[in-house]
């Protein structure tokens, strides 16, 4: 799906109008039906007690047609209008043709659903006063709240609170999906999203979504070797959990052959539990790390189509070595998540010196030790931060979080739509290193790696939150849903 920004958004709409298609008064009246006819599906309405609380501009409008259309459909409707009647001219037309919705300037109590039309994209100042008043009595409600366009007091390209938002189980908006609906604080406040379908094309797009990737149908005259060698250097002592998950990801997504290069004190663990890879066991350090020193990289990677580096390596100097040497050695796409994004922290240039693609993976508190920043520098422009790292060292920058931002180095942005809180845990990144190194094992490109691998990853831990529960959940349950 395509993402715009405010400005885009409103060029659509004038190209549509400019077009002939419709009028802007058409425009509004096919939001406010496209909004009614989801939430009627969605919740039902006849005999619900509903208010649409309406501002004073074009969102209003919409909530007036919503309104009447939710009215017509058997609900009881309340117009709440808390900053004065619409005074847009097209908004205004539809507040005149309130037939069988009721007015008022305060939401019902008792309310079952209220409708959030007081401001959409447009809003770039903090919310005070009367405006203020209106979202908190929305979030008082205890009923279902549906936002309209943008949750009021979030603004719609910086996804930033201004000074207070609309809290929405649900958020309808129109033409394609907004950048604020998808970054941190922002997304906190939507709800579920449903992006509706108003007949306005957009003409071009900010940032795009991650698709669900399509295989191909294996041959059916294949060998493990068709579907590519992945090999990891990965776990530790007290740190074999990681490398396991990785592999049972890695294993499970698709590779043909999976080389796990490991220290010996976690060998045995290992092997019991990944009896499919095939092991590597060297003679740890008395860190329990790997020995960089002991490792024939010419060897373990001549054959091999991808690398994972990492998970669980342990964050000190031999991890440093190590990611250095695969960075220089590699002939293959390298994957590098965890401690091995630690060891990159202040000698980042060496990815420079790689001679295959590279895609990095971290959390928000490793990019900020990348980029020598605060957690609350990148999570304010994590867009930003991801495009700047990927364009200046090319390669895949993949940041985790909610709606996982992957930047490539030709300056796409794709925001991620699948996975749910419960895959903030533990052993959750080494799964997402997993799949994309087999991916890439598989034949992708490194970026449609990238984004197919944190889509399914997603759609993984979805399906394990709908039998589990977010609360219960673990990394294993989502590696039976690969």
């Amino acid at each position: 799906m395509k993402v715009l920004s405010v400005a885009l958004i409103r060029e659509s709409e004038e190209n549509a109008v400019k077009s002939g298609a419709f009028s802007l008064r058409e425009l509004m009246f096919r939001a406010g039906s496209a909004a009614a006819e989801i939430i009627m599906r969605k919740y039902g309405c006849a005999g619900k007690r509903t208010a649409v609380v309406c501002g004073k501009g074009n969102n209003g409008g919409d909530g007036c047609v919503i309104a009447e259309i939710l009215a017509r459909h058997g609900a009881d409707v309340t117009v709440v209008t808390p900053l004065g009647e619409p005074k847009t001219e097209n908004a205004a037309y539809y507040y005149g043709r309130l037939y069988l919705a009721k007015k008022a300037d305060t939401v019902p109590e008792n309310t079952d659903i209220v409708v959030d039309a007081l401001f959409g994209i447009g809003l770039d100042r903090p919310l005070e006063g009367a405006a203020a008043e209106a979202v908190k009595a929305i979030n008082t409600v205890t009923g279902i709240k549906i936002a309209v366009d943008v949750p009021s007091g979030v603004g719609s390209d910086s996804g930033k609170i201004l000074g207070t938002a609309v809290k929405a189980d649900l958020t309808v908006t129109f033409i394609a999906l907004k950048p604020g609906l998808l970054l941190p604080e922002g997304s906190d406040m939507c709800g579920e999203i449903q992006v509706a379908d108003i007949g306005a094309e957009p003409v071009s797009y900010s940032y795009l979504t991650t698709e669900k990737p399509v295989f191909e149908k294996r041959r059916r005259n294949s060998h493990k070797g068709s579907f590519g060698t992945a090999v990891m250097f990965c776990g530790s002592y007290g740190m074999a959990g990681a490398a396991i998950l990785a592999a049972k990801a890695a294993l499970r997504s698709g590779a043909g052959i999976l080389k796990a290069v490991l220290c010996d004190g976690i060998y045995a663990p290992f092997t019991a539990s990944v009896p499919e890879a095939v092991c590597v066991p060297l003679k740890q350090t008395d860190k329990g790390t790997l020995p960089p020193d002991g490792i024939d990289y010419e060897k373990i990677l001549s054959g091999c189509s991808a690398v994972l580096a990492g998970c669980g390596l342990g964050n000190n100097r031999d991890t440093a070595e190590i990611v250095k040497n695969l960075c220089e050695k590699s002939k293959v796409p390298l994957v590098i998540d965890a401690d091995g994004i630690n060891a990159l922290c202040g000698s980042i240039d060496i990815i420079k010196k790689r001679k295959a693609p590279v895609i990095l993976t971290p959390h928000p508190g490793e990019m900020a030790r990348l980029c020598s920043l605060t957690v609350a520098d990148i999570e304010a422009d994590r867009v930003g931060a991801a495009h700047k790292f990927a364009a200046e060292y090319g390669c895949v920058l993949v940041l985790k979080g909610a709606n996982t931002v992957i930047a490539t180095p030709k300056g796409e942005i794709f925001f991620n739509l699948t996975g749910n809180p419960g895959m903030a845990t533990g052993g959750s990144g080494d799964l997402l290193s997993g799949i994309i190194v087999s991916l890439l094992a598989q034949g992708f490109p490194a970026d449609e790696a990238a984004k197919a691998g944190v889509y399914l990853h997603g759609e993984a831990g979805d399906k394990a939150a709908a039998k589990r529960g977010e609360r219960a959940m673990l990394p294993s349950d989502m590696i039976k849903e690969l």
